[in-house]
């Protein structure tokens, strides 16, 4: 049985409704922003490289650079950022991205 909810701290993902909230209030998110997101709660507080995202929410078979990941986490982080006013995905230099608050 799949769980409804999972959370991270202020952030909770509602995988039934495909529903992101931050504190709280409601995101409006993209199919590849919620699985990105998803992804990021599932490794909370783990640095991921953009080939281990690439590998586990694109589909494999598909072709993409690994520059896809920086615009949609770009995009993700600033829909996030509206309601925390600090950023909540951080990148590390030369690795990738980590969800951390």
């Amino acid at each position: 049985m799949m769980k409804d909810f999972i959370k991270y701290k202020c952030i909770k993902l509602d995988k039934r409704r495909r529903k992101l909230f931050v504190n709280n209030k409601s995101v409006r998110l993209r199919n590849m922003e919620f699985l990105l997101i998803e992804y990021l709660i599932h490794n909370a507080e783990r640095v991921l490289d953009r080939t281990q995202i690439l590998e586990s929410v694109w589909d494999r078979n598909i072709f993409c650079t690994t520059n896809t990941i920086d615009v949609h986490v770009s995009t993700l982080r600033k829909k996030l950022k509206r309601l925390t006013n600090r950023p909540l995905i951080h990148t590390i230099h030369c690795l990738g991205y980590m969800l951390e608050i």
